[in-house]
Parts: C-alpha cells; sequence; structure tokens
C-alpha cells in the first residue's frame, strides 16, 4: 500500500481521501479472513465438537459478516466517487460516516470473536 505521506503535490483532501481507502481495505480484507476463518470453524464444529446450536450460531455470524462486507464495497465506490467539499457540514458528513462505517466494522469483530471465543471453549473441553 501507498504510504501517508503528503509528497507535496497532493491536497489534504487527496491525503485523507487515500487514509480512508487504506482502512477500508483494511477492514474489507479482515472481514474476508474472519469469514474464511468462520467457514473452517463451521467444519471444526460439524466433525469434532457436532453442536449444531454453536455451529448455527457461527452460520448466523458468518451471514451477518458476508452482508456486512457487501455494505463494505459499496462505501467503497462511494469514496471513489466522493469529491472535494467546499464546506465545512459536507466534510462532517463524510468523516461521520467513515466513523459509523468503522464502528460497525468494530462491532462485527467484536460478535466474532464471542463466538469463535466459544468454539475454543468447547474445543477445550
Amino acid at each position: 500500500m501507498k504510504p501517508l505521506v503528503n509528497y507535496g503535490y497532493e491536497t489534504d483532501d487527496e491525503i485523507v481521501k487515500r487514509h480512508r481507502h487504506r482502512e477500508l481495505s483494511t477492514w474489507i480484507s479482515h472481514l474476508d479472513a474472519m469469514i474464511n476463518e468462520a467457514d473452517q470453524l463451521a467444519k471444526i464444529i460439524v466433525h469434532k465438537i457436532g453442536d449444531k446450536e454453536l455451529r448455527n450460531e457461527l452460520l448466523d455470524d458468518v451471514n451477518e459478516n458476508i452482508h456486512l462486507l457487501n455494505e463494505f464495497y459499496t462505501y467503497r465506490n462511494l469514496l471513489n466517487n466522493v469529491k472535494e467539499c467546499d464546506e465545512l457540514e459536507c466534510d462532517q458528513f463524510y468523516m461521520r460516516h467513515h466513523d459509523h462505517v468503522f464502528e460497525k466494522y468494530m462491532d462485527c469483530v467484536t460478535q466474532y470473536r464471542v463466538v469463535k471465543n466459544k468454539v475454543y471453549q468447547r474445543l477445550l473441553f
């Protein structure tokens, strides 16, 4: 990825836009990895634990993650079309929206960790 350095020819808006794209790419990559990991954990649950309820909880979480991943792809398209703002309200709108996307990401990660820990606890006992 490109470093977040101002090379003298970029505006502040361009740097912020690049930073948002970098964050979003990281979130998308992480969500994709979580979905793949959850798929493997679901197979472990079926073959080693045999707990359908836990497997269903994990698969429900996977479905939510897939939905969120699709939202992130839509948001990435929005970021590609963002134009420079002339007013503070416009900048604040995009900042709040980006923060909202981040909060959704963090909620998703937190929920997934809870379910993943349940799987690990069941494997250990």
